[in-house]
């Protein structure tokens, strides 16, 4: 009897703040959800104030006017790059897609406050918008994400999200596996978290395996599994506990 090979994991990642610039010029599909963000992006910057700008940013000076200089280009063809090329933050940096067979992009999805669920290789432009920071952001992606999270493939789903992103899968039912980031006294971590959710992402997709009884045996560089516990979205939460205070 041939044994079946286990589906492969899926990866739910957030967006990082940094984003690698260029890309190639071209033509980037909307449906009414990407576009009511895109309209109202545009609309801040045309009709918005000063204060809303900042607000929407979160940045200034030099900075905010290349931020809105993107949101204006979004009207027309723009500079596109996959995803995983795209976001360029510390957990994209852990992952390091680059050195992954292509092919393993299509496993991981990204939060985007731009575009929605994002897959690994799907194109992105230059953008910059907070979840928080465009009014009525964050309740427009809670009440649109469920078709692209519905046509999600068959396979274990890591959802390795801080809580402002977990927070757009909310009335989500498909069942995922969670990891808890802690120190060596067993307190929550926050300045590292960014780099340990790359590395088990990248762990993930290297080995091919998103049983949690299995994962829980790998190996992640700075850090070792110590325990796990059912999670409130029907799998596990595994605890990672970094071997100290820095990576």
């Amino acid at each position: 009897m041939t044994l079946k090979a286990p589906a492969a994991p899926l990866i739910l990642l957030a967006p990082s703040e940094e984003k690698a610039p260029g890309g190639k010029l071209g033509a980037l599909a909307e449906d009414p959800a990407q576009r009511w963000v895109r309209d109202r992006l545009v609309d801040l910057v045309v009709h918005g104030s000063a204060d809303a700008q900042r607000r929407a940013f979160e940045v200034k000076d030099a900075a905010l006017d290349r931020a809105k200089e993107e949101a204006l280009a979004l009207r027309h063809r723009v500079p596109l790059r996959p995803a995983l090329e795209r976001y360029a933050g510390v957990a994209f940096q852990a992952l390091d897609a680059a050195s992954l067979e292509p092919g393993l992009w299509r496993q991981v999805f990204v939060l985007s406050n731009l575009r929605g669920l994002v897959r690994g290789d799907e194109p992105v432009p230059p953008y910059k918008v907070k979840l928080a920071g465009l009014p009525g952001l964050k309740a427009h992606w809670q009440r649109h994400l469920g078709p692209a999270l519905a046509d999600l493939p068959p396979g274990p789903v890591w959802e390795l999200l801080p809580q402002d992103a977990a927070a757009l899968l909310k009335g989500w039912t498909r069942p995922r596996h969670t990891i808890e980031i802690l120190d060596p006294q067993g307190r929550a971590v926050s300045h590292w978290s960014k780099l340990y959710r790359g590395r088990v992402a990248r762990w993930l997709l290297q080995h091919g395996q998103g049983d949690p009884a299995k994962v829980r045996r790998g190996r992640i560089e700075g850090a070792a599994w110590e325990g796990w516990s059912e999670n409130g979205s029907g799998g596990k939460t595994l605890r990672l506990i970094l071997a100290g205070t820095t990576p």
